[in-house]
């Protein structure tokens, strides 16, 4: 009896062991971060910045990978084809799940990933030109059904977040608005500024700097509360518009094998760096909230907003160009 137990013993200690080294070898090698956009944008930033802090916390290199091209998909399917072992990382936007309705991909954004947290939420605004005899979403509702086909909204590109916003905008409130699509907000937002175009679904970050200088007026945020970026404008909320609210979130994601481990540890350093005033303090700049959770937090967001925008993009019939 004695040497079946201490046999026992033996084989459990042999079963713990593995898991408990591969906890303590993590990361054995430097670490990469695929950003699906190029150099210079609010996804690049956030990442250099945040792979700086978690280079020192995790005593390995963090290199960022920039994969812009085609929508985000090829840094998207970049990431769902890389070593599940904690290495790699991948940066997402809600057009991570939104892509696969709107044009054929080769990844899927729930069974082919693992949440590690959410990074941060920014919000977005319905803006509009000055000339526009529009000062609240009430009026602009009211003009786009008297004006039918003539009020044209800009966004980001086909299948951004802010083109399913401005679509359930559309089909929501049962008006005739025409989507102007653009290689990016910055061109877009330079459209608007020159009155090429009226209104503008975009970030705020982007928006506020034209808003200040008189260029452009925004009316609503889509955001549940206020922005500090924007204080006088109202949420849909607020507007009598709620199912309009949205938010354009970031978050990190990697591969579906990747071990419970890494991923433990990754959201555990993340979290900690995200909550650091430093940090808190350079996202509130940049116009957005550091927002750090749980992986299981992440991973309801992503299913819930994969959900919510699949049923616009089908009543919309939003396909890529």
């Amino acid at each position: 009896m004695l040497r079946r137990t201490s046999t026992m013993i033996a084989i459990a200690i042999t079963t713990v062991v593995p898991s408990e080294a591969l906890a303590q070898a993590f990361p054995s090698k430097p670490l990469r971060i695929i950003v699906p956009f190029a150099a210079g944008g609010a996804a690049d930033i956030t990442s250099r910045m945040l792979g700086e802090h978690l280079s020192k916390a995790l005593g390995q290199s963090v290199i960022v990978d920039n994969r812009p091209g085609a929508g985000a998909v090829i840094g998207y399917e970049l990431g769902a084809r890389a070593p599940a072992d904690g290495h790699t990382l991948l940066i997402v936007f809600p057009s991570f799940v939104i892509n696969p309705s709107v044009r054929r991909v080769q990844y899927d954004p729930i069974n082919d990933f693992k949440a590690v947290t959410q990074v941060s939420s920014l919000p977005m605004t319905f803006t509009v030109h000055p000339s526009l005899p529009a000062k609240t979403m009430k009026e602009l509702i009211a003009l786009a059904r008297a004006k039918p086909g003539e009020i044209s909204y800009g966004t980001p590109g086909v299948g951004t977040i802010q083109h399913v916003l401005g679509e359930l905008f559309r089909l929501t409130m049962k008006v005739n608005v025409v989507h102007v699509p653009y290689s990016g907000l910055a061109p877009a937002m330079t459209a608007i500024a020159g009155g090429h175009i009226v209104t503008v679904i975009g970030n705020v970050v982007e928006v506020a700097p034209f808003a200040k200088s008189g260029k452009v007026r925004p009316i609503v945020v889509t955001t549940a509360s206020r922005t500090d970026a924007l204080p006088d404008v109202p949420t849909v909320k607020e507007a009598g518009y709620p199912e309009l609210e949205a938010t354009n979130w970031a978050g990190y994601v990697v591969p579906a094998a990747t071990p419970p481990a890494a991923i433990a540890r990754l959201n555990t350093e993340l979290g900690r760096i995200l909550r650091t005033p430093d940090i808190q303090e350079k996202f509130r700049v940049q116009g957005q909230s550091a927002l750090p959770g749980t992986p299981e937090q992440f991973a309801a967001l992503l299913q819930s907003e994969s959900a919510r925008y699949s049923k616009v993009v089908r009543a919309a019939n939003i396909k890529a160009e």
